[in-house]
């Protein structure tokens, strides 16, 4: 593991929950105490990310895309015939293998759930499949093979959303807490419901959902009218919309 950043630590952690040996999970990060702390929890270190990638089978470089050519020239040599694989954001594969001619380079777009092993990762190149790569994020969560340019599509939809979510979540718990819903009462309640509803999904259209607790003249539809009548949905459409139109500009710049 190169970097052990939000994603890096989430990943291994994940990894760790999945019974995973912390010891056969070697960290490298530029910043000691940051390596002191991936000590702490119980994963073997390196001093360098040469050493880190010698000792290796897969390489994840989970620094942040400003640093992806830096640190994949720091262990190049150690990475012949082994599989590297970055998670970075907007850096393209043709990139990634200038740099490391000799690995089987590949790109993961996972999102933070990937700690508590519920997460989705998105994987490219879909026409180059790797069972090693797979295994190692299917027990994280949820994978799918995607081309690369759905992959970058989803490092805006499915990585950096759970964010809004989270807000979405500290709306609900806030307007409970207004109400006068016990803060322990109202946080496990919502948090059952962002959960339920996740998963009824898998099974059903969000649009049959949301009609199988609407009832005439109840509680529900008049939340629903309001949602409608303030424009509430529209307008997360459209802040979507716009900050992923800032993204695309991102992408192509």
């Amino acid at each position: 593991m190169i970097g052990f950043g939000r994603m890096g630590k989430a990943i291994a952690l994940g990894l760790s929950r999945a019974n995973i040996d912390k010891e056969s999970i070697i960290v490298y990060d530029m910043l000691p105490e940051v390596l002191e702390e991936a000590s702490k929890l119980g994963f073997k270190t390196s001093e360098s990310a040469s050493s880190a990638a010698r000792q290796a089978d897969v390489v994840i470089v989970a620094v942040k895309p400003g640093d992806v050519e830096k640190a994949l020239k720091s262990f190049a040599d150690e990475v012949s015939g082994k599989v590297v694989v970055s998670i970075a954001a907007l850096i393209k594969l043709k990139v990634l293998e200038s740099i490391v001619p000799k690995s089987m380079v590949y790109r993961a777009m996972p999102n933070i759930a990937v700690e508590i092993n519920k997460g989705f990762t998105a994987l490219t190149p879909a026409e180059r499949k790797n069972d090693v790569v797979e295994k190692v994020f299917r027990v994280l969560g949820e994978v799918m093979w995607v081309n690369e340019k759905v992959l970058d599509m989803l490092t805006f939809f499915s990585a950096s959303t759970p964010a809004i979510v989270a807000e979405l979540y500290d709306a609900f718990l806030l307007s409970a807490l207004k109400a006068g819903v016990p803060y322990h009462v109202a946080r496990k309640a919502i948090a059952t419901v962002f959960q339920g509803v996740g998963a009824l999904t898998a099974l059903k259209e969000v649009s049959s959902i949301r009609d199988s607790v609407i009832t005439p003249g109840g509680v529900t539809i008049r939340i629903i009218e309001k949602f409608y009548t303030y424009g509430a949905k529209q307008k997360l459409i459209e802040v979507l919309r716009d900050a992923y139109e800032e993204y695309e500009h991102m992408l192509n710049n």
